[in-house]
């Protein structure tokens, strides 16, 4: 009864997060680029790994449909990259909600894809999704053109250095992961 109870204040707590990012601060966050791409999308990707490490207990995936998953969730995340997809959902209230809708998804199965994946899985993931990120945040940095017409080019820049921060910190999160798992296969091979 009473895990009962906390799953509900969990997805209650959950939901209300994500109605809040997507109903009363939507606007807010897509004034931005930012706000918008490095706020509002992480944010959304993050809820839904939260209700995946929550609620994902008893979703076991084979290998097949882990790496179906996998491509499913770096498709989302290029395809959220994207200028024109930045734009339409800046522009088009119903297209951002589409992108929140799939930034929750992608965040809850990321976390039944990648819990009983081998550790070379886990690394590849985590380091193309850093190299997607920190590639992305260059080109905006770098570019003198304007990528988003909803956006300024001060703005892409900003994003663009932002981006390149957390494409970096990925990357230290993998190197972290991969002695981890290095660890925790050399004492189960001495045992």
């Amino acid at each position: 009864m009473l895990k009962k109870s906390n799953d509900i204040i969990t997805l209650s707590l959950i939901l209300g997060a994500a109605a809040l990012i997507s109903f009363p601060l939507n606007e807010w966050l897509s004034e931005t680029m930012p706000r918008h791409q490095i706020l509002q999308l992480p944010a959304m990707f993050g809820l839904g790994i939260i209700a995946g490490h929550r609620f994902s207990k008893k979703l076991t995936l084979d290998a097949p449909w882990r790496i179906a998953t996998l491509v499913f969730i770096m498709s989302s995340l290029i395809f959220w990259m994207l200028p024109r997809s930045v734009d339409l959902s800046v522009i088009d209230t119903s297209f951002n909600r589409v992108m929140h809708i799939n930034m929750l998804t992608a965040g809850f199965f990321v976390v039944p894809a990648l819990r009983n994946a081998i550790l070379e899985i886990k690394i590849i993931f985590l380091g193309m999704t850093a190299a997607m990120i920190t590639a992305s945040g260059g080109v905006l940095l770098v570019f003198d053109l304007l990528l988003c017409s909803a956006f300024t080019i001060e703005q892409q820049r900003q994003t663009g250095q932002l981006m390149i921060i957390i494409g970096s910190t990925l990357y230290v999160y993998a190197f972290f992961v991969f002695f981890r798992g290095l660890r925790k296969n050399r004492i189960t091979a001495n045992q």
